[in-house]
């Protein structure tokens, strides 16, 4: 499996990830990406009014970002690859 790297930030929170997780395609990190959104405390979410998870491959291209705001639906943004860019897989 392919090690990726999820970074969270929220108004003054601000975590990247040096250690990385294995995931399994693209499931995998969204199911991730997902779990860390969720995570934050309602209070937190309401306080910065957003949340961001950036997640990078190995190289550290973005391949996803998702964004969460207080009574909304996530927004996920998938970056799309360059024609020898890196394979979620």
């Amino acid at each position: 499996m392919t090690r990726f790297f999820f970074d969270l930030h929220s108004d003054s929170l601000s975590t990247w990830d040096d250690d990385g997780l294995e995931c399994e395609g693209a499931d995998g990190i969204l199911r991730h990406a997902m779990d860390l959104l969720n995570g934050l405390s309602e209070a937190e979410a309401l306080r910065s009014g957003h949340a961001v998870v950036s997640v990078r491959d190995d190289s550290g291209f973005v391949l996803l970002t998702a964004t969460l705001k207080p009574n909304s639906e996530p927004s996920l943004r998938w970056a799309r690859p360059a024609a020898a860019g890196p394979a979620i897989g």
